[in-house]
């Protein structure tokens, strides 16, 4: 008794006593009234749920792949769950051209096509998602050197177009051992050379793929010797020739002379014997480039010591164009004189002597640049008339002096 009454004492509550039990006068506070008073803000058990992460709603952009399963099949649309509370929608007839299994629970590789169709659900597309793995493929592919099959359906000058599980990729000429002609329609082993799926680039090759299979061939000349051959055609790009091997060579019009020739027929038969050098010998094909002109010396080489910037040559013209006359410095070799470097109103033609001189000559790009030099009567002129002029202007100086020191003298009255 004596405890509680001392508890009573120490506390600040009032309190009462009844027949030796103490009681607070203070009014209980109920639950409901305590939840009611607080301060806090109640929170729901939904808020709660919505508050997690894994309920918040996956936000999607177009061109994103997503992964997802069949959650429905109706008539012509499939749903599929992507997860996160979040579903799209494919066509159903997409679906089975893709070869994709149309079964509730099956999983399927998309990509989001719209964020937010007609029925506000997302629209997917399989078919930049199966295009997308092809790529894949593909780079692997390139990575590992491996031969794979492709059709052609197409073709230009420049190659033939082949197919690989709907993208279409070039196989360069240079690269086809069937021929551009023979291989519209048909099935080619080849290699991936360039794969870029950003810029949709992809070459292929035939002869990469088909090296291993050709026979090795061995040919008593290597690349650098020069060989007796003669012509058996005259072509209009070039001489075809027949090598001691029994096979054929081509020497390019290119590779004829350094000179300029026009027609290949006038200066070659068919049966004539020549000297040409191997320049190339192409491993796989057989094919054999022979060359004329590089048995000689290379007239650039020796023009390049003769025509140094700067000098001077009188020189006839051998052509004249829109932007101006090309001048002949030495047999095969030309000058441009630029339009803009012949004076107004002056008309050249064929023929025409110039004093010209060398602003620019290159031999390596086969390129020289020319202006008219001032002639020898004009020179004089000019320099008779600048000496003039100097002569003049010391005489008015010494005139001045002259007035000075007699203003300086003059006596005052």
């Amino acid at each position: 008794m004596a405890k509680a009454e001392n508890n009573a004492k120490d506390s600040n509550v009032p309190q009462s006593k009844i027949r030796g039990r103490v009681f607070s006068t203070e009014k209980p506070v109920s639950k409901i009234r305590e939840r009611v008073l607080s301060t806090e803000e109640p929170v729901s058990k939904m808020a709660q749920l919505l508050a997690g992460k894994h309920w918040e709603p996956r936000p999607l952009t177009k061109g994103e792949p997503v992964e997802g399963k069949i959650a429905a099949i109706l008539n012509d649309l499939v749903l599929v769950d992507i997860g996160a509370k979040a579903e799209g929608i494919i066509p159903r007839r997409e679906l089975a051209d893709s070869g994709e299994k149309i079964e509730i629970g099956a999983k399927v590789n998309a990509v989001v096509a719209q964020t937010e169709g007609d029925s506000g659900t997302a629209v997917l597309t399989v078919k930049k998602a199966v295009l997308e793995k092809v790529w894949t493929q593909l780079e692997k592919l390139a990575e590992d050197s491996e031969s794979v099959e492709v059709k052609v359906v197409g073709g230009n000058r420049g190659g033939s177009i082949a197919e690989y599980k709907g993208v279409r990729g070039f196989v360069p000429s240079s690269h086809l051992v069937t021929g551009t002609k023979n291989a519209l329609g048909q099935s080619l082993t080849v290699k991936v050379l360039q794969v870029n799926r950003n810029f949709n680039k992809l070459v292929f090759s035939e002869r990469e793929a088909t090296t291993d299979a050709l026979p090795k061939l061995e040919l008593p000349f290597k690349a650098g010797d020069t060989l007796k051959v003669k012509v058996s055609k005259i072509l209009n790009f070039g001489l075809l020739v027949s090598l001691p091997s029994g096979s054929d060579g081509l020497i390019h019009i290119s590779e004829i002379s350094w000179k300029k020739v026009s027609d290949l027929a006038d200066s070659y038969k068919v049966g004539q014997e020549l000297s040409a050098k191997v320049i190339s010998i192409d491993p796989n094909t057989g094919k054999v480039n022979l060359s004329i002109k590089q048995l000689e010396v290379d007239p650039w080489q020796e023009a390049a010591k003769k025509y140094k910037v700067g000098s001077t040559f009188e020189k006839p013209v051998s052509r004249t164009t829109s932007y101006g006359v090309f001048i002949k410095l030495e047999e095969g070799i030309e000058g441009l004189l630029h339009s803009s470097k012949i004076p107004y109103g002056v008309e050249l033609k064929s023929g025409d002597k110039l004093n010209i001189s060398i602003d620019l000559f290159n031999s390596e790009q086969r390129r020289v640049a020319l202006r008219l030099a001032p002639d020898a009567a004009e020179t004089d002129n000019k320099d008779k008339k600048a000496e003039k002029k100097e002569t003049t202007k010391v005489k008015s100086s010494k005139a001045k002096e002259t007035n000075r020191s007699t203003k300086a003298v003059k006596p005052k009255k």
